[in-house]
């Protein structure tokens, strides 16, 4: 074998590893951000009777492992809230999906509140979409939270 094809050998060799390891990071995955804190944020709904209105909520979070716990603070009107646990919740690298379910107990009869956030998350920001259903009666909304408690660490 000659020089030239040695060199030529060479290169193809190494431009294929190249590629194989600029593959293989790529395609690693990444860790999800973390979460945790208390969050403040803003609804803005986007369809039925509620279109254009803009709301509060409340996000007390702990993420652990991408897996998310906590619960969601609604305001109910006449300056009450209530707040409602976390039923599912996962970050994935920079995506956020939490799901919330309870009770308003500021309505008579109590009255069944549901509420899913999809977005995106980085440690201090997040934003999406959303549904909010009451009683049966979906609304869609665009959210926005950002990080106002940072999580308490453990001092171990």
């Amino acid at each position: 074998m000659t020089q030239k094809v040695r060199a030529v050998l060479f290169a193809r060799i190494t431009s294929v590893c190249c590629l194989v390891l600029i593959a293989a990071v790529s395609c690693a995955p990444t860790a999800p951000v973390d979460v945790s804190g208390g969050w403040s944020g803003t609804l803005a709904y986007t369809s039925g009777p509620m279109t254009s209105f803009t709301s509060s909520f409340r996000l007390d979070l702990f993420a652990e492992d991408g897996a998310v716990t906590g619960s969601v603070t609604l305001p109910s009107g006449y300056g009450n809230q209530f707040q409602i646990p976390v039923t599912l919740g996962e970050v994935h690298a920079d995506t956020i999906v939490l799901e919330a379910e309870g009770m308003n107990p500021f309505t008579t009869p109590d009255t069944p509140v549901r509420i899913a956030f999809d977005g995106a998350a980085t440690a201090t920001t997040m934003s999406g979409v959303g549904t909010h259903v009451v009683s049966g009666a979906a609304y869609t909304f665009t959210w926005s939270a950002t990080l106002v408690t940072p999580p308490v660490v453990d001092a171990e």
